[in-house]
């Protein structure tokens, strides 16, 4: 039996990919022309999150980064090796919240990622520096990761975490609608499952 590593295993090819991240959605807020604190007018966050997340003094909690791309019109994205995106969950359940659905889309390909590799959860836990424990609370989406946990999960088993546009209708993708300037949203950041 292997012990737990104590260590997210986080090298420099991580820290760019998230700061790209980080970059994508700052240029995507100016780029709408709105500042932080309109952009948070439609999260769960006050404008100064915004400026924490974009100078990195924090990170934001992986709902408010599935959030905050929602509320700029983009979604997070998981990359094959080959530069296209591995999808997964197409539609909402019933009664299933953006977040927890964005987290099962995105979890959805790097479980079956690891299956196809034939690794077993205890591996990808040691090189991504959790607990295998872990690894199953993200693939069944009972726990959602820290964003740059995230990035070296996809990382670890060959794939790379982006952002990306939504350019279909809101209908045909299962999306929930574009929340207007200014209207808090009152769905929970975290939902049991």
């Amino acid at each position: 039996m292997s012990s737990r590593p104590s260590t997210l295993n986080v090298d420099s090819y991580a820290e760019r990919t998230f700061a790209t991240i980080i970059r994508s959605l700052r240029s995507a807020r100016l780029d709408a022309g709105l500042s932080q604190n309109a952009l948070s007018a439609g999260l769960p966050v006050r404008g100064r999150a915004i400026s924490e997340w974009e100078t990195g003094a924090i990170e934001p909690t992986f709902d408010h980064l599935i959030q905050c791309c929602g509320e700029l019109r983009l979604r997070l994205v998981i990359i094959g090796r080959d530069g296209t995106p591995r999808e997964a969950a197409s539609r909402q359940k019933p009664g299933e919240s953006w977040e927890h659905f964005e987290r099962r889309r995105l979890a959805t390909p790097l479980r079956a990622r690891r299956m196809a590799l034939g690794m077993s959860q205890g591996h990808l836990s040691e090189l991504v520096g959790v607990s295998r424990d872990t690894i199953q609370r993200w693939e069944l989406v009972h726990v959602p990761p820290r964003p740059i946990s995230h990035v070296v999960w996809a990382q670890k088993l060959g794939y790379s975490l982006t952002v990306g546009r939504i350019d279909v209708p809101d209908d045909r993708l299962g999306l929930r609608p574009v929340i207007p300037p200014g209207t808090k949203r009152t769905t929970p950041a975290s939902v049991a499952t």
